[in-house]
Parts: C-alpha cells; structure tokens; sequence
C-alpha cells in the first residue's frame, strides 16, 4: 500500500533545492515508528545491551545486538531524561501539556532511580497516584515520547519528524492528534510525518481550509489556534514501482471541492465495497432458490 509524506514546511522547492537539510536551522529528532515498544521495554533492552556489551570483547560466540542509529539515539535520549533536565520554555511546555489534556487525558511524569536512571510514569485525569508507562495503554505509550521530547528537546525551529502518528489510536484521537500537530506547527515547529491514515489527512485538509474563513467563524469551530495556511503544508505519495523497482514520489494537491489529499486508500474502499456487494448478491440468491 502506497503511504503518504505529509510535511508542514515552508516550501517544498526550498526544501528540496537546498539539498533536504539545507534550511534546517536547529535541531531535527525522529520519533520511530516502534516507539510504544520501546517505551513499555527500554529498560529490559538497555540491561540487554549493556550485558552484550560487557562480555563481547572475551567470549568469541557472544552476539551483540544491533540496533539502527535511529532507535539508538532515541533511547540515548530517553535515558538522558531526568527530573534534572529542565523544560526548553514556557512555549515548549504549554504544547507538551495541550498533548496531554485534549489526547492523553493525563500527564506524563518522570521519576529517577537511585542511579538516576528514569522511570515513565502515566497519571490519568482526576486520578491520585501515577502509575507505571508499561501499565497504560498503548496509545499513552505511542504519545508519551511526543510529550517528552516536546518537554525536553524540541524547541521553536526544531525538526519534529514522527513515524506514523496514527499508531494506536482510536479514529477519533487521530483527528484529535492532528490538530495538536497543527498547533506545533503554528509554535515554530517544523513537522514531518510518515502516515497511511486517511482520517488524519483529512482533519489536516480541514485545517487548512479552516484558515480561509473569518477569525470569528474559525473560533466558533475552535480551530482559531490550529489552522493552517496552505503554505505550511505539503504532502506527498511513496506509490510502488516496478520500473524501476522502489517507490515513485508525487506530490499531492489539497483538492479545494472535496477538501481531501487525492491517495489511492480509496481504491481500497471500492474492492472492498464491491467484494462485498458480490457476497451479498451471492447471499441473495442462495435464499431465493
């Protein structure tokens, strides 16, 4: 299945003339697509690697796990995480904490372990005590890292690039997610997401029709704060291709009639729709006879 790149950015031409770094001005972070894994076992993986580590260099039979440099730095950063390590700013933490009230529904917490090893913690809405990460949800666990990495790491003019947000969540969170990713946007925050859900381009569509009615009419819909100019968005469809083999990229325009991104997800719906009438035609008729 084809997947969509859909990127609040400047411009692509800009982006892609200056050699896909170029206008990077601060720093970039990349949130993988298997972070609730990570999140629920880091522990229990660090311990492991840090066994191999250790006996590597006298046992000749000893594997050493590898990991790719990606989920490496992503759990370098996840150890960095203490209560000693300050929020970036009064901006920063006011995303960190609308992620937590309008999706979550709690906060996250971090507690340190005597050797200042830290410990994610999950305390829902109206609740008195936090409990362990690994005892939550995995849609608390898949946006724990966004909340962390916004608390401690991203800052205005940062690169946020984050492996399918819809993973885990329910269809009415991913339009919820959208919107916050909308606000990030609107903070400074260059955006770059890798996702297959029609449902979230959808609600990235309506924001940016949003920003074409009236500051009164936007607020009415409480979209004022989110919506999103058509500049600030681009997308792009990784189709297959056998000649030559890999992925044929194109970009792809917001329609203004429809107010979706054209993919070919909905392709998908019309087999499946007439899979399913040819059944029931077929049902149909063996009650007949």
């Amino acid at each position: 299945m084809s997947s969509v790149r859909a990127l609040a950015w400047t411009t692509w031409a800009n982006w892609f003339d200056n050699s896909v770094l170029g206008p990077i001005t601060g720093f970039a972070y990349y949130l993988p697509a298997n972070r609730a894994g990570v999140m629920q076992s880091h522990r229990v993986l660090v311990g492991t690697l840090l066994q191999g580590a250790t006996t590597a260099g006298w046992r000749s039979s000893t594997r050493v796990p590898l990991l790719s440099g990606v989920l490496a730095d992503f759990l370098d950063q996840l150890i960095a995480v203490s209560d000693g390590l300050g929020t970036q700013g009064d901006k920063e933490e006011e995303l960190a904490l609308a992620v937590e009230k309008n999706v979550l529904q709690g906060t996250i917490g971090v507690e340190s372990e005597a050797l200042g090893y830290p410990i994610f913690t999950y305390q829902p809405k109206n609740w008195k005590r936090a409990m362990p990460l690994l005892r939550a949800s995995s849609m608390v666990s898949e946006l724990a890292p966004v909340v962390l990495y916004l608390r401690h790491w991203v800052q205005r003019g940062d690169t946020f690039i984050i492996e399918e947000p819809e993973a885990h969540l329910h269809p009415t969170m991913q339009a919820t997610f959208a919107r916050e990713l909308a606000r990030l946007v609107r903070a400074g925050i260059r955006i770059v997401i890798a996702t297959h859900s029609e449902l979230l381009l959808e609600q990235i569509g309506n924001l940016v029709r949003l920003s074409s009615l009236p500051d009164k009419e936007q607020a009415r819909l409480g979209g004022k704060d989110v919506a999103l100019s058509p500049d600030d968005v681009g997308a792009w469809l990784f189709k297959p291709s056998r000649r030559p083999k890999g992925s044929k990229v194109e970009e792809i325009k917001l329609d203004p009639e429809t107010g979706l991104f054209p993919t070919d997800y909905d392709r998908v719906s019309e087999i499946l729709h007439n899979e399913g009438a040819h059944i029931f035609n077929y049902q149909q008729r063996g009650n007949a006879k």
